[in-house]
């Protein structure tokens, strides 16, 4: 396939809202083009790479990360999720399943949303603020070892998008505060994701993107 008709996927130079994505994609053996930006360093962090094109790329609501296959352009972390996931069979099967998916989808990115702002705040604040928020982050993981309780994937016996999406959330606070997930079912469901075949080169090649920092130069924990 030229590289024109490839699927694209945009995003900067790090983790981010990204990884997830990424991990679909690679769980999927899809061959895609990888269009990476790159933040400038302090004190500016110049991002024209970016600004400069982004209202001309054609996309209803620009901004990182974007997806573009074929006449499909899209953009925002869930809705690519989505698309993907039903692209390559990977999607809830049942309409309660698939609701409350979408639910954890959002759970999701709320959690996320609790590390971001930790992470890009002042150092200081950081260290001040992060107890309450590692706090916080844990009573939302033990509701999601409730929903998952004894199955296999968040969905039942079949992995779909929401645990490639989650799996990412759950690996970033582990960053962040090692050993803060404690329930037995998710760190059983983390070693089945680890140990699923298609993505070995992903977790062990040293040039994946999961190498990457998690967040971009201006955060105080990358």
């Amino acid at each position: 396939m030229s590289s024109d008709n490839k699927m694209k996927l945009g995003y900067w130079s790090i983790r981010g809202l990204a990884e997830p994505i990424r991990a679909l994609l690679a769980y999927a053996e899809v061959d895609y083009e990888e269009v990476i930006y790159e933040c400038g360093d302090a004190p500016d962090f110049d991002k024209t790479c970016w600004t400069d094109i982004k209202f001309k790329l054609g996309l209803e609501f620009p901004n990182l990360p974007y997806l573009f296959d074929g006449d499909v352009k899209l953009t925002q972390t869930i809705p690519i999720m989505h698309y993907l996931s039903v692209k390559y069979g990977i999607f809830p099967k049942e309409m309660a399943v698939h609701a409350q998916c979408d639910m954890i989808d959002h759970v999701a990115y709320d959690l996320n949303m609790l590390g971001v702002r930790l992470c890009y705040s002042p150092a200081d604040v950081f260290k001040t603020n992060k107890p309450a928020a590692v706090a916080a982050s844990k009573v939302i993981v033990q509701q999601l070892s409730g929903v998952l309780g004894t199955k296999t994937y968040f969905a039942g016996d079949y992995i779909t998008g929401t645990d490639f999406w989650l799996f990412e959330v759950l690996d970033r606070l582990e960053r962040i505060e090692p050993n803060s997930i404690e329930h037995d079912n998710i760190k059983a469901w983390r070693k089945r994701i680890f140990a699923l075949p298609t993505l070995q080169n992903y977790f062990n090649d040293p040039k994946s993107t999961r190498n990457l920092p998690l967040n971009n130069k201006m955060a105080s924990f990358k």
